[in-house]
């Protein structure tokens, strides 16, 4: 792992730090290359049922990518490094985005990619991309759009505006503000809630959401129930059912 990115492990849940703190967390190509590798490690590690990625210093999560390195690239560059920031959508894992400041760029397009975002209310958030002469490359046009909807989306991403936590959970493109000092309790609770959660359960859930959204209705009908079929041969199914009738709470072990 390079100097830039850490994990860290408490309990049932794994933090990846960006801490790149005098460039804002701005990230390197090379910080993009690692995120695949390490979102691989902690889906695999059984231990782990929930990741939080985070940015160091209060300042910002990520103020975006590495400008200074843009123009040494040539397009197949760019249009690889592009997938490297959906591992956290592709990991099968709850992947939370705890946001404390500037949310730029890249590092928006990394928190979009994560499941839920919670933001401190300091907070602000930006695709400046256009005023460089570029657009977004790594899914945040089409991940910010499915969730700001096409009216706000095209405002926001198109001028390229900064907009406040407020607005941007007002505006569907974050789950949560909460107070400046209120992030951590936030994200804990969050987290905690879904490492609670029958594993496999959630991992089957956060495929059949972000593949049935983009389904017509009736695939991500049969998706759905293909997927509820499946658990049944589940021991987690099984200890979720049994546990409610005995009243007990349940002891999921994700198999």
């Amino acid at each position: 792992m390079s100097e830039f990115l850490r994990t860290e492990r408490a309990g049932a849940v794994a933090t990846i730090w960006i801490d790149r703190q005098a460039k804002m967390n701005t990230m390197t190509v090379a910080m993009r290359n690692e995120f695949p590798g390490i979102f691989r490690d902690l889906e695999a590690d059984d231990a782990v049922r929930v990741v939080v990625v985070r940015g160091a210093g209060g300042k910002a999560f990520s103020a975006g990518g590495d400008v200074a390195e843009f123009l040494t690239l040539a397009p197949a560059d760019l249009e690889h490094w592009g997938d490297t920031l959906t591992s956290a959508e592709r990991c099968r894992k709850p992947v939370i985005a705890a946001i404390d400041g500037y949310t730029m760029g890249a590092g928006l397009e990394l928190a979009v990619a994560c499941d839920f975002r919670i933001a401190t209310l300091r907070s602000e958030f930006a695709f400046p991309e256009v005023r460089l002469g570029m657009i977004p490359g790594s899914g945040g046009t089409q991940r910010a759009l499915r969730l700001m909807g096409m009216t706000r989306g095209k405002l926001f991403i198109m001028t390229g505006r900064r907009i406040t936590a407020a607005d941007a959970e007002a505006w569907g493109l974050i789950t949560q503000a909460v107070p400046d000092d209120g992030l951590d309790d936030a994200v804990n609770a969050l987290a905690r809630e879904l490492a609670e959660k029958a594993p496999l359960a959630l991992r089957t859930l956060k495929l059949v959401l972000n593949r049935g959204a983009e389904a017509p209705l009736e695939t991500a009908l049969e998706l759905e129930r293909k997927a509820y079929a499946w658990l049944r041969s589940t021991h987690d199914y099984a200890e979720g059912v049994t546990s409610f009738l005995e009243k007990r709470p349940p002891k999921y072990t994700g198999r």
